[in-house]
């Protein structure tokens, strides 16, 4: 399935190797080497991080360099608008990384700020976080995508929400069954979770209350760390 660039869904597999490779390049500025990436994900050959690696590429969201030990770049999605100068509109923080034991820990290194439109979208009890994955892809939120969250004290069986499980962030829907909590995803590569309330592998942090990509008809400006 193609998403809205003209890039190809990423399996879950696929998206852990993108991951990894993107927070190897933002943490250490430069990209994994074929070794570690299978050492990484327990690959007993390097055949198979190659097919991976050439599904990214078809995808469209790496560039191989051959020849080199580490080259591998990451595609720019080109989403992101400069943000103007002097600008005093409410601006929201993009979130970066964080573990569901400590759900604040999301807000101690941001990727950036968002100033959101604000007939459309919160701007109290907000933030911004990127997709992370393609579990909702038949929903039309796709990896990259920037999406507005509503911290919200309560989350409701059918929301879509933005939650942690472990050191990953996803956009799920809110399931109830019974007494049972799960985070569902439309893509049928990416498995439901169980929620438990109080426990350290799952938070939810908001509804999910806007999506947000450059289509040259959005206001909103975006500035993003380098």
């Amino acid at each position: 399935m193609a998403s809205r660039s003209g890039r190809g869904s990423l399996t879950p597999r696929q998206n852990e190797i993108y991951e990894f490779i993107r927070s190897r390049i933002e943490e250490e500025q430069a990209p994994p080497t074929i070794p570690e990436i299978a050492k990484e994900f327990k690959l007993r050959s390097t055949n198979g991080v190659f097919e991976h690696l050439n599904a990214l590429e078809v995808k469209g969201y790496i560039i191989r360099h051959k020849g080199k030990a580490r080259g591998i770049a990451l595609v720019d999605p080109s989403l992101i608008s400069p943000l103007t100068s002097g600008s005093s509109a409410k601006q929201l923080p993009i979130v970066g990384d964080g573990h569901s034991s400590n759900p604040y820990s999301i807000f101690m290194n941001p990727r950036g700020m968002f100033t959101p439109d604000p007939e459309t979208m919160p701007t109290e009890n907000a933030f911004v976080a990127i997709v992370t994955d393609d579990g909702m892809d038949k929903e039309g939120i796709f990896k990259g995508d920037l999406i507005v969250v509503r911290q919200t004290p309560e989350v409701e069986d059918g929301m879509l929400v933005f939650a942690l499980v472990g050191n990953s962030s996803v956009v799920r829907r809110l399931e109830q069954a019974g007494p049972r909590k799960y985070l569902t995803a439309v893509n049928r590569h990416y498995q439901k979770v169980g929620v438990v309330d109080g426990s350290p592998e799952t938070a939810l942090l908001g509804e999910v209350a806007a999506v947000v990509r450059k289509t040259g008809r959005i206001n909103s400006k975006v500035k993003i760390k380098n």
